[in-house]
């Protein structure tokens, strides 16, 4: 859940990029476009980040719950 701090991960930059392009076509597939709002409900793990790079890259609005 990401409270635990010998349990981390590590990425690089570009797998950052490979990743949030990947997450923003899934949101895309799923019909979710420039101006849409976007609640995210996760814990504090790497795909956090993601999901809201994800939101801002295809213009839409995420708010983490």
């Amino acid at each position: 859940e990401g409270n635990d701090p010998e349990d981390y991960s590590k990425l690089t930059y570009k797998k950052l990029l490979q990743e949030t392009c990947m997450f923003a076509n899934v949101l895309k597939s799923k019909g979710v476009q420039k101006g849409d709002r976007v609640a995210i409900y996760m814990p504090m793990i790497l795909e956090l980040p993601v999901a809201m790079l994800a939101c801002t890259r295809i213009g839409a609005v995420h708010s983490v719950v």
